[in-house]
């Protein structure tokens, strides 16, 4: 099973989505066929919180997947609309896939909802999948990944040494 985990600390999260996002556009410059998610999170003046978006890695769309809170500050996830861009972003398996990269196992996940069903699916088709979460859910995630994981610290060179370590060779130009 050719499986990683990056383990993030809290208040990682953030620095770990703009690793994954460069790590993905360097992957498909490579020519690589990814599916999976990346977030992009966008901060705007004057606004309570940032909003999260989903890009969809087989096509490039945007998804915004944020709810701001009605009182107080900041955002929360918006649980329908990750529902609707897990479905979207899941048709990604259905062509030639080299990498799934999926940006969190977090408490959809856990429940069964989110990104869950690719990540079984990514695994059962044996497409390397990379996912991240949060230390807090590493109970959760250990019993999901059956100890068959691999352990990733949040560090931009060791996550792109597995993925290229997984990926198929790619003939250089010229050759």
């Amino acid at each position: 099973m050719k499986v990683a985990a990056v383990i993030y600390d809290m208040g990682e999260a953030a620095r770990v989505d703009e690793m994954l996002a460069a790590l993905a556009q360097r992957l498909r410059r490579d020519g690589y066929a990814l599916a999976g998610a990346v977030q992009h999170n966008t901060d705007e003046a004057g606004r309570p919180c940032s909003d999260m978006r989903i890009e969809d890695l087989s096509t490039g769309r945007l998804m915004d997947i944020s709810n701001p809170k009605t009182t107080g500050t900041g955002c929360r996830l918006d649980a329908t609309a990750l529902e609707d861009v897990a479905g979207i972003v899941a048709g990604g398996l259905d062509g030639v896939v080299d990498l799934v990269i999926l940006n969190r196992f977090g408490k959809q996940e856990i429940a069964g909802n989110g990104f869950r069903a690719m990540m079984e699916s990514a695994v059962a088709r044996e497409i390397p999948l990379l996912t991240v979460l949060n230390g807090v859910h590493r109970p959760a995630w250990d019993g999901f990944a059956s100890g068959m994981a691999a352990s990733l610290p949040p560090n931009a060179a060791a996550i792109e040494r597995w993925c290229r370590s997984v990926l198929p060779a790619k003939a250089s130009a010229g050759t």
